[in-house]
């Protein structure tokens, strides 16, 4: 659909402490590579085992989520 903006704008909270977890914006040439408006302040623990983020940690308040769990 023209003039839409289907960008994902990446607002998410943490599922403990609730703080937004949005973070810069993405330059405008670089988000349809990242599909998303802004960065996440989202912590990626990974798995040398499967090689891939395994986990979620808050920057804020330190606690750490399965990737697959809906918010």
């Amino acid at each position: 659909m023209k003039g839409t903006n289907t960008m994902n704008d990446s607002k998410e909270y943490c599922p403990y402490c609730n703080i937004n977890l949005q973070g810069e914006p993405i330059p405008k040439e670089s988000q349809k590579f990242y599909g998303a408006t802004h960065f996440t302040r989202k912590i990626g623990i990974t798995s040398v085992n499967i090689d891939s983020i395994r986990k979620w940690q808050c920057p804020d308040c330190n606690k750490e989520w399965d990737r697959k769990r809906k918010h």
